[in-house]
């Protein structure tokens, strides 16, 4: 049964949501990136952690990817890196919006994040996104980095992105990131989930009309079955370790279901984790929803637990 702070945040989210969809005045994606980056003003850092703007370089080629990096006080493994891919349905989000959750992460975890200012729809469609994935991921190899070292985490969207991200590397025969850690990840852009309409009106944070639109925003010329646009349309052979957490109660759920069930298939090790009524993006409520405090905590300890398998690899 979700906890009272989270039914209060539910409560308060859905009747602001009500309130907007009676006038008729659903923010466009334009208006919608300000009050988020507002909304999450005072999502602070836990004590202890830092951050610093980085550019992300590749030798190869003239360009930059801007970035974020989150960096424990205390002495930090510097070595094992989480690339956090933001969610926010491509349009929307940022490393300012994520930096509490991800700062998070980072302090339980001991390592440094690094959250990547990929490109956003509908200015810049799919491959964009993909591309600034894969692009931040190559510059941390060439900083020195090591594939098993990475490990590629994202919600929402983001979380959709980091298993594209590793499809693309897999493809390309790049090495592939150590894991994947995706937050109740976008996967379907068609919106075939019985869970999208069975939620509609429970889930403040998402809404229908919204995700079509944006899904078309990002898809853009492409079909918005694109494998690399819905990972759950792809194959998925030979990917490393995911986990995935999801809710019963959110929208995307049958997104998160359906991708653990096709990896379990496809021989991957997947680890799906489950909880009970909570709304879409709950983790970035991680202060005050001891769901989300919960879920963070496996996070880390998932983590930790790839980072120590992979270096006794290298080891033996």
């Amino acid at each position: 049964m979700p906890s009272k702070s989270h039914e209060r945040i539910k409560n308060m989210l859905n009747l602001a949501a009500r309130r907007i969809k009676a006038k008729n005045q659903i923010p466009s994606f334009a208006s919608m990136r300000p009050i988020l980056e507002v909304g999450t003003l005072f999502a602070l850092l836990p004590w202890g952690v830092g951050f610093k703007p980085i550019l992300l370089r590749n030798k190869k080629c003239f360009r930059t990817v801007n970035a974020e990096a989150i960096i424990p006080n205390y002495p930090a493994n510097t070595n094992q890196i989480i690339l956090y891919l933001h969610g926010g349905g491509y349009t929307l989000g940022s490393s300012h919006t994520h930096r509490s959750l991800v700062g998070k992460i980072a302090k339980l975890t001991n390592r440094v994040a690094i959250l990547p200012e990929y490109r956003k729809a509908p200015e810049n469609p799919f491959p964009a996104a993909l591309e600034d994935a894969v692009f931040s991921y190559k510059a941390l190899l060439e900083r020195g980095k090591k594939p098993e070292d990475i490990i590629l985490m994202g919600d929402s969207a983001g979380g959709g992105l980091a298993v594209a991200t590793q499809l693309k590397l897999k493809e390309i025969n790049l090495p592939q990131a150590g894991a994947i850690v995706c937050l109740s990840p976008w996967v379907d852009l068609a919106a075939t989930g019985t869970s999208i309409d069975k939620f509609q009106n429970e889930d403040p944070l998402v809404d229908k009309e919204k995700m079509h639109l944006w899904a078309g925003f990002y898809a853009g010329e492409f079909p918005v079955t694109h494998p690399h646009v819905s990972p759950l349309y792809a194959d998925l052979k030979g990917l490393n370790p995911i986990l995935i957490q999801v809710s019963s109660g959110e929208m995307l759920y049958d997104d998160s279901v359906r991708l653990a069930q096709k990896a379990k298939d496809s021989g991957v090790d997947v680890t799906l984790q489950t909880w009970d009524g909570l709304i879409h993006w709950w983790h970035i409520f991680q202060r005050t929803i001891p769901e989300a405090g919960e879920a963070v905590g496996k996070i880390s300890e998932f983590v930790l637990k790839i980072f120590n398998q992979n270096a006794k690899s290298k080891a033996v």
